[in-house]
């Protein structure tokens, strides 16, 4: 990371536990039933939330993304607009990194290598999901038409095209990290289980 713009600040998207365990995650709670699907959902915010921590000490915010098939369709940009202008403020012209709570594990490699491409003259790097949509997404300056896609679409099979997409419209590099296997249908957690690496906790939920 010698050379890499220091993050300004971390935007850390979790699912609204108000509204009821698996709201992003419908599959799962299908699988693993309503206690342990929000058991999930809160060690994964608590890893995310401290992966965050550390990557930017005392400048993480966070904010509700909302269950699927809420708001008809409307964009990100109209439920975190308050956010993300906090965030923006908080970084103080650094970097902003864009966080879903959905990997089993976080490393530092995360943030360096979103990093790593912003100091190479990325405008926007990204951190894909396997099955679709995003774990992270890093922006060197605000990219509000990134933000106006419909909420369905960041998790939809397409969210790399339709990202990609708007990036380029707006005239930047996009960098790409490392594609990471969330924690969101049975097949992920079948391939978890199978993880001999996998840490006693998170197994304890997975395996019930």
């Amino acid at each position: 990371m010698a050379g890499s713009p220091v993050p300004g600040a971390v935007l850390l998207i979790a699912p609204d536990l108000d509204a009821g365990a698996g709201g992003v995650r419908p599959e799962l709670v299908e699988l693993l039933g309503a206690e342990r699907c929000a058991a999930l959902e809160r060690l994964l915010i608590t890893r995310a939330a401290r992966w965050a921590e550390d990557v930017t000490p005392g400048r993480v915010h966070v904010a509700s993304e909302p269950a699927a098939g809420a708001g008809g369709g409307a964009g990100l940009s109209e439920r975190l607009a308050g956010s993300m202008a906090r965030a923006w403020a908080d970084a103080e012209g650094g970097p902003l990194l864009v966080v879903w709570p959905d990997l089993p594990r976080w490393r530092a490699e995360h943030a360096g290598s979103a990093l790593d491409d912003l100091a190479a003259g990325c405008g926007v790097s990204v951190g894909p999901v396997f099955d679709g949509g995003f774990y992270l997404l890093a922006l060197r300056r605000p990219v509000p038409a990134l933000f106006e896609l419909a909420t369905e679409a960041w998790r939809s099979p397409d969210a790399m095209g339709r990202a990609l997409d708007v990036v380029h419209r707006a005239g930047l590099e996009a960098g790409l990290m490392r594609t990471e296997r969330g924690l969101r249908r049975a097949a992920d957690v079948r391939a978890a289980l199978a993880d001999p690496l996998l840490d006693p906790e998170l197994r304890s939920i997975l395996q019930g």
